[in-house]
Order: structure tokens, then sequence, then C-alpha cells
């Protein structure tokens, strides 16, 4: 296999230092190749090219770098008059330390990402937590519902007060996000509903799965109850097996799973009641919020008594504010454009919107439903964010160590820092925020992570010159 160099930016770590550092590159003579700088044997210098990597095995004390050489170089390749070096070269240290290459971090990406300072990796961090499709999911269904609760989105459709496709949606997703925020996984094969005016259709509202135990529900709105159809009653053991054999359930276990629930008794079947209205005349009245009612494998209520209101977990003050926020701008005039342009819509239409939608929700369904795969996705986004403070805070530190106080370059890493974390997260709300008007689903994920990234870098960048000018 053929060696490759080494860029600029890459990630260096010693086998005697306890944290890593990166490999600045500056005897290059401005002279890329391959639209990069690559390291030479003279990129060596403590404090210029090499910085301290935490503390040192061998003195017990901090990484004071001591350099001799680079092992491996390209003898017949050279940049200003410099040997190049192998991508598997090390370089020896006087106290005993041998410095290798562990991995490169992101260059050629909006330029080179080391021009935007040394703090931008807690901002990629949390432009990564948007990798998560069913927070993707989340966020757009419950935008939905907030705006509905808040007055912002009426359940009548213009110009049509009969139709009722929208209370129907709206009560879909309240059942989905309650039963999300309970740990019921969701094993319906179709995507979880993010548009309010999609059309009404026959099948299973809402098909779950939790701890072994299987559940189906099927959502109503004010006065609407339980229905007759050809298949038997809603609900019933006929209806589900009927749905069961038209491929309501993605996963082949699952499905196993639930139609031996449906034969057994065990499966758990509940009406999730929205603002259920009960009565008539002076005797009407109205149970506002979630409830939930039992019924039996033929579709009837189980027994009198089994209805029970559902209490969704009230959001936080920041989450209100939060919340309150993510509305105005997705009811500003220009998202609404936006959103209704003929572009997104026509990109909403697309049949390539509805398979990367769809693609999306099935490898979500796929991680929930293997163990190791579920404990992997419900941490990889904080999993980022940590690698991206520890990464700055080795930067921080590492800055520190050199100057012995918090002098310049220790002020444009914390800066860096900074900014790269607030850049990150204002540009990754309104990147999803842009990409939810285009098409919600896949545009949600793209918008928030190139926004996140964009936002990170910009922000590290402006974080460090702007702590660097108040000191």
């Amino acid at each position: 296999m053929a060696k490759k160099y080494i860029p600029d930016n890459s990630c260096l770590m010693c086998d005697k230092g306890s944290a890593p550092c990166k490999l600045k590159v500056t005897h290059h003579n401005n002279t890329k190749i391959y639209g990069e700088f690559l390291a030479s044997e003279m990129d060596m210098v403590p404090g210029e090219n090499i910085l301290p990597m935490g503390t040192c095995s061998v003195t017990g004390g901090a990484c004071v770098p001591d350099p001799i050489y680079w092992d491996k170089t390209n003898q017949g390749v050279k940049v200003n008059g410099y040997k190049l070096l192998f991508d598997d070269a090390n370089l020896l240290c006087k106290k005993g330390g041998k410095v290798s290459v562990t991995f490169n971090t992101p260059t050629g990406f909006f330029g080179n990402v080391a021009d935007f300072g040394s703090g931008y990796d807690t901002g990629l961090g949390m432009a990564a937590q948007w990798l998560n499709y069913k927070d993707a999911i989340d966020y757009n269904q419950r935008g939905t519902v907030y705006d509905v609760e808040n007055g912002k989105l009426s359940l009548v459709r213009d110009n049509s007060p009969s139709d009722r496709r929208r209370s129907g949606n709206y009560g879909e997703m309240k059942d989905n996000i309650y039963h999300r925020e309970n740990n019921w996984r969701d094993i319906r094969s179709e995507h979880p509903n993010m548009n309010i005016d999609k059309n009404t259709a026959a099948g299973i509202d809402g098909a779950y799965e939790r701890n072994g135990t299987y559940r189906e529900t099927d959502g109503k709105y004010g006065t609407a109850r339980i229905a007759d159809t050809n298949n038997g009653k809603e609900l019933s053991q006929r209806w589900t097996e009927n749905h069961l054999d038209n491929g309501a359930i993605a996963n082949p276990k699952d499905e196993a799973g639930m139609r031996r629930a449906n034969n057994n008794g065990t499966l758990e079947r509940e009406v999730i009641y929205t603002d259920k209205t009960e009565g008539s005349g002076s005797k009407k009245k109205t149970r506002a919020g979630l409830s939930s009612e039992t019924h039996a494998s033929d579709g009837s209520k189980a027994t009198r008594g089994q209805f029970e209101m559902l209490e969704s977990k009230p959001p936080s003050k920041a989450a209100q504010m939060m919340n309150s926020a993510r509305s105005s701008a997705r009811n500003s005039a220009a998202m609404k454009a936006l959103a209704d342009s003929r572009l997104s819509q026509k990109i909403q239409a697309s049949k390539g919107a509805t398979k990367a939608n769809n693609a999306l929700w099935k490898a979500t369904q796929f991680m929930e439903s293997t163990p190791a795969l579920k404990t992997t996705g419900k941490v990889i986004g904080r999993g980022a964010i940590v690698v991206g403070i520890v990464m700055d805070a080795v930067s921080i530190g590492s800055a520190y160590a050199e100057e012995g106080e918090f002098g310049d370059k220790t002020q444009q890493a914390t800066g860096s820092a900074i900014g790269g974390a607030a850049g990150a997260w204002a540009g990754a709300e309104i990147g999803a925020l842009i990409g939810t008007a285009i098409c919600p689903g896949v545009g949600t994920v793209i918008g928030g992570v190139l926004g996140g990234i964009i936002g990170g870098l910009a922000g590290s960048k402006a974080g460090s010159s702007f702590l660097d000018s108040i000191f």
C-alpha cells in the first residue's frame, strides 16, 4: 500500500504523554500539495509545531517536548528544501517518548480549519447531535404541537371547515411524543407523521414495544370514536391481524412478537384521545389534554373505569423559552415563504425526499431494535460533545502549560472554545430551521449538521479574536 503524507492540523499522541496535540505545519513556504500544507522533517519546533501533550510518564511532570528527529521521511520529495514525512513517521523525544500520528482533523472543508483556531471541537460535537434522526422527528412533531397549542396553527384548514385531518394528525403526533417520552419503541413500518396536513388513511396509528410488552394505539380527537370496518372493529384481534398481514410492522421479530401478543391476549390496545368531548347539550364536557382508554380483543371497552389521563413531561423554563423562540422563527414571514416556495414543495413531494426519510427511519428502527446499537445511538451525540470539550480543554491546557500564565495563546484557545460552542449551537438551530422549511426530516438533519459546522468554525474564530481583544 502506498504511503501517505501528514497534513497540517493532524492530531499527534506521545506514548509517554497523557493528551493529544495538533501539529502545526510552518516550514512549507506556502507550498501546497493536493491542496494541503504537508509536514516536513523540520516541523518539530516546540511551541511552534509541537505543543505539550499533557503529563509525561517519564518525568512525572508536565510535558516539555524535546524532539530529536522524525524517523521516516521521503528522501525524494521535498518542500522548502525539507523532506516530507510519511504518515507512519514517529517523532522521537530525548525524554524517551515516541510521538505518532493518530488521526487527522478535518481539513479542506470551508478552507483549512486550522485557520479558525483551536476551539472548534466542541462546536463540531454539537453539530453531530443532529445526526440522531429520532431527535429530528421529535423536533418536527413537537414544533407542530407547540404551534397548535399556542395559537400559531389552526386545526381548521382554510376553506375546509369540515376537514378533520389536522385534528387527527395533531392527536397522532401527541401519541408519538408521549410514548417516545416514556421509552416505548415505535415499531410501525410507516414513517412517523410530521405533516399536519397529511391525508388520512386506514391503518394502525401507533405500534410500540417496551421491555417485551407490545401495544397498539388508535388516535381520536374530540368526538371521534372507535369505528367498525370491513375487517372488524378498530383495535380488535381480527382488525390487527389484517394490518399485520399487510406489513404494518417493519421488523420481522417485532411483527412476530406483536402477532403472538395479539393471539394470546397480552397485546395492550389503547385508544388515545386528544381533548375528548363527551355528552351533548348542557351535559357536554371536554376532557382537555391526552387520555387513554383500554379496549379488549373484540375492540370494545375492556371494562368501565379503565380511563387514564396521560401527562407528558412538562418542559423546563429553558425549554419553554427555546420552544417560543423556535416557533417565532418558524412562523416568520421569511421561513413561511421558504416553506411554501415552489422549490420546497417540489422537494418535499419528490420520491428522493420520501426515500431518504424512509431510509433514515428504517436505519433508526434498526438501531433501536439492536441493544448494542441502541446504547450507542443514545450516547453518540453527547459523546461527540464530550470529545470536543476534551480536545478544546487539551488545547487550552497545552497553551497554558507552554506560557505558564493566561497569555495570548491561552486567551485565544479559550475564546476559540467558547465561540465555537456558541456558534455551533446558533448555527445548528438556524440550519435545522431552514432545512425543515425545505424538507422536514432529512432537511432537518442536513441543516442542523451543516449549520452547526459552519457556526462552530465561524464562532471559533470570532471568539478567539474577541477574547484576545479585551485582554
